[in-house]
């Protein structure tokens, strides 16, 4: 099981399954969502995942077509995303309470990378 949030705690969540895809991504969009070179994700399924704070679901905010990304309307921190149809959710690594087990095994967007951090190489994700 796995449990997180925001920062100032009013948006929780947790998923009673396994993490899946610890990623980082270089797209223009975790970059300025983040405010950093990279923003690290973990996948879960959605019928594991529960929001649990106070404030229920994040505010959704859609970067891509398909794609769209929760963040807390108190706080502005990014936490969540999922895809229109999609089966899984991602979280960002670091809004979980315990990240200490996970390490990215893919970095996405590696042509938007800075030069300045060494890039992930690629693992098959299955």
């Amino acid at each position: 099981m796995y449990e997180g949030g925001c920062l100032c705690g009013r948006i929780r969540f947790r998923a009673d399954a396994e993490a899946d895809w610890p990623h980082l991504c270089s797209c223009p969009h975790c970059q300025r969502l983040s405010g950093g070179p990279v923003t690290a994700w973990v996948g879960f399924p959605a019928d594991s995942f529960t929001w649990t704070g106070e404030a229920g679901e994040p505010r959704w905010y859609n970067t891509f077509a398909t794609t769209r990304r929760g963040f807390c309307p108190d706080c502005g921190s990014t936490v969540a995303a999922i895809d229109d149809g999609g089966d899984d959710i991602g979280v960002t690594m670091m809004a979980l309470d315990d990240h200490s087990a996970l390490t990215p095994v893919h970095q996405s967007f590696k042509d938007n990378a800075v030069p300045w951090l060494p890039i992930i190489d690629t693992v098959s994700h299955t």
